[in-house]
């Protein structure tokens, strides 16, 4: 009897471990792994979310979803990277998706190309130097661009008249951050921003002068007419790099090489890669390729109000600014190149790229949800997949 009691036991035992392990297999969630990179990482059951919650991740036929990334009371939670395309924005060839590499299984050590997120790394840098060299946010951009540029704003160009050239003395750094720059401008609705990668002039609408041909991008867009800044908001991509140009000439120093030393280093991002416009000169709008893990790092310094590692790398007061809508627009509130959004009553500020690229910062839930995806140019799905996934995996697992 003894026999068959043993016998019994083990059997209840095996069955447990079965069900254990099937029960394992079915949710097959791995806790982010630990790297000496700054970042902590944690178990889902230790901020309160349920492991289900990566499983019906999994089921779910999200289209070209590459990685997602959790960060909830200074744990990284999930950490998961998908097969999918390894396609990018080819600007050069009139704004299109470059589809010529093969799909390959994403990994946190790849770099992902992330799109328009590189303007508000263009907007961090840009507070991070107006903090250290006292500058107003309010100063003319013309009083920090080269003199090559001055032209343009004192009359002397032959595409400018007096009227236009008032209004062009009054552009400041605020406006390139916010998007009011007052130029003539469409790239969501024509095709400006071809134009400007082109280098080729062409007549607006309104049949204003032909813009000069230039690889400059800070020249193309002081070519276009200027109706007034800070009246009218309409998305530029060419003011950040206008903003970056100045930057740099009054640093007086390679803008790459100091946004390295003071900003990108500080948070230990070694592996990236910013490429460049035309000329050389280092794109501020896009053209950058940057890891998951990276990504994590701007959005918890932002979410730590500006602090990495207890260094005080983004000033404060630039974090608080960013985080307060400066501009409103048809497409939303507005920042400092920054979004600021709203999903199911959470406010969140949000770094975001074409093709479903995103910083998101939730301050009030002490989280930060970083995602790539590979729908270029598939506006409006991959928002839409985006709030899906934020909306129903964790902020449905949070609210329960």
């Amino acid at each position: 009897m003894l026999k068959a009691f043993i016998l019994l036991l083990l059997s209840m035992l095996l069955l447990m471990m079965i069900t254990a392990c099937s029960s394992v297999n079915e949710i097959n969630y791995i806790q982010p792994e630990q790297l000496n990179d700054g970042i902590k990482t944690g178990h889902l059951a230790e901020v309160g979310f349920d492991l289900k919650l990566v499983a019906a991740l999994k089921k779910q036929p999200f289209k070209e979803l590459h990685s997602l990334l959790v960060y909830k009371d200074g744990l990284l939670v999930v950490e998961e990277y998908f097969h999918g395309n390894n396609d990018f924005i080819e600007f050069e060839n009139n704004i299109t998706r470059n589809s010529s590499q093969p799909p390959i299984q994403w990994h946190r050590d790849k770099k992902h190309y992330v799109a328009s997120v590189n303007k508000a790394l263009t907007a961090t840098v840009t507070g991070i130097a107006l903090d250290k060299f006292e500058i107003t946010i309010d100063s003319k951009i013309a009083s920090l661009l080269p003199t090559q540029y001055q032209p343009f704003f004192n009359g002397k160009n032959a595409n400018t008249k007096n009227a236009r050239t008032e209004n062009m003395g009054q552009l400041s750094i605020r406006h390139l951050l916010t998007m009011q720059t007052g130029f003539e401008w469409d790239e969501w609705g024509s095709d400006d921003l071809a134009k400007l990668w082109s280098s080729k002039a062409g007549s607006s609408k309104t049949g204003s002068p032909k813009a000069r041909q230039s690889k400059d991008f800070a020249e193309f867009v002081l070519s276009r007419p200027n109706h007034g800044p800070g009246a009218d908001w309409q998305y530029n991509s060419a003011g950040p790099n206008l903003l970056l140009r100045g930057l740099e000439n009054h640093l007086q120093q390679p803008i790459r090489q100091w946004a390295h030393q003071h900003f990108y280093a500080k948070l230990g991002i070694t592996d990236y890669d910013w490429q460049s416009q035309p000329d050389g000169y280092p794109e501020g709008s896009a053209k950058m390729w940057m890891r998951p893990r990276d990504m994590l790092k701007v959005g918890i310094t932002y979410l730590n109000k500006g602090q990495w590692q207890g260094e005080q790398v983004i000033p404060a007061s630039w974090v608080e600014a960013v985080s307060t809508v400066q501009a409103s627009s048809d497409a939303g509130d507005y920042s400092y190149l920054f979004w600021l959004r709203e999903l199911a009553g959470h406010r969140y500020l949000s770094a975001d790229g074409d093709g479903g690229q995103y910083i998101n910062i939730f301050p009030a839930q002490n989280l930060v949800i970083v995602m790539t995806q590979g729908n270029y140019l598939e506006w409006p799905l991959y928002v839409k997949q985006a709030e899906q996934i934020m909306g129903w995996f964790v902020f449905g697992a949070l609210d329960k």
